[in-house]
């Protein structure tokens, strides 16, 4: 089997803590793999909101698609276990960018790392289209491209 291998780009935008709670635990006794998902999209909410740029927008119908995943588990999460989650954005072009989220155990080693791919849709038509300018001013505000 070939490995997966993602490299958390930086700086880091946004982050918060998570303790892993008895609904995130599966019959192996840790963290359930399809929990990190929906860690990931809460993260994603909270980054949006914190960089104030709209994950939707509502009038237009127009958002952000997730158009893939990709995971690479390094270590279990256990009942209790803190989680520092971070994310970060990177490859970013006129209508698309991927998303970083690291998932750091209170010891400081890595529990998960995960890269979303996005793109821009307009949901009227159905198609993709160029990010909002105001993506843009987020994203080069905290990263250097």
């Amino acid at each position: 089997m070939q490995r997966v291998t993602i490299e958390f780009p930086s700086p880091i935008l946004y982050s918060f803590t998570f303790t892993i709670n008895a609904d995130d635990i599966n019959i192996a006794d840790h963290m359930g793999n399809e929990r990190i998902l929906v860690l990931a999209n809460t993260l994603r909410e909270k980054m949006f909101e914190h960089l104030q740029i709209p994950l939707f927008d509502l009038q237009n119908r127009h958002g952000i698609v997730v158009a893939n995943h990709c995971i690479q588990y390094k270590s279990e999460g256990f009942l209790g276990d803190e989680i520092l989650l971070n994310a970060a954005v990177n490859d970013i072009t006129e209508c698309s960018f991927d998303l970083y989220f690291q998932f750091l155990k209170n010891n400081g080693k890595t529990m998960t790392l995960l890269k979303t791919g996005c793109v821009y849709f307009d949901f009227e038509t159905r198609k993709i289209m160029a990010l909002p300018e105001s993506y843009f001013r987020a994203f080069h505000k905290n990263i250097s491209i």
